[in-house]
């Protein structure tokens, strides 16, 4: 499943650029400090080129789209005065950036398409996409926290969409086990995720097990 595929994209940032607030880490970056960008970069980039993706249906696209509005990040860091500053950029450029390689693809979408995507400011479609995108992104961080056994059980269920059953017999373990480890992960992420995080999650458990 091309979630967890792309949100893991890049390495982690050393522990000492993680372990920085958001003043010192903005001005490490503002100073040109690569591992500032590094960690930046390894934060947002696997999210936008899911938005991109959802945006442009193509998967290589979208990495081009994304890898440049990076580039373009760099170029003009002394600009920005946070960090919610900077996730605003790199979501608005990444959607300007999808909407724009459509209009190159087609030049016969419709006026009600224009009228959704292409107008300027925080429309709602815009809006809803990347509230998903950053819940996925949540999501995909926190289950790779787990403790190692009920994390790769919850990755099978909600990344492969797996019944217990296939599950116990690939990691050849009994039924009960994916049980017990699959209730400790959702206990343990329950606490840490959003609430938006956590019912997203858990709808798309709900749904693979009632298939």
């Amino acid at each position: 499943m091309f979630i967890f595929e792309t949100l893991s994209h890049s390495t982690m940032a050393t522990n000492q650029i993680k372990n920085l607030d958001e003043d010192e880490l903005l001005e490490r970056l503002l100073k040109g400090d690569t591992y500032a960008f590094d960690y930046i970069f390894n934060k947002f980039y696997g999210a936008l080129c899911l938005f991109a993706t959802r945006l442009t249906s193509d998967k290589f696209t979208a990495e081009e789209i994304v890898q440049d509005i990076f580039c373009k990040l760099w170029s003009k860091r002394n600009d920005f005065h946070s960090l919610n500053s900077i996730k605003a950029f790199l979501y608005i450029s990444t959607r300007n950036a999808s909407m724009n390689a459509l209009k190159k693809q087609s030049r016969k979408m419709k006026h009600e398409l224009e009228f959704a995507f292409f107008t300027d400011g925080f429309e709602e479609p815009f809006l809803n996409e990347i509230i998903y995108i950053e819940a996925l992104r949540e999501i995909s961080a926190e289950v790779n926290a787990l403790p190692e056994q009920c994390g790769k059980i919850i990755k099978m269920i909600f990344e492969d969409g797996l019944q217990p059953k296939e599950i116990a017999d690939k990691l050849d373990i009994t039924i009960s086990t994916v049980y017990n480890q699959k209730m400790r992960g959702l206990s343990i992420l329950r606490k840490r995720l959003s609430d938006r995080g956590f019912a997203i999650l858990t709808s798309v458990i709900l749904s693979i097990y009632f298939k």
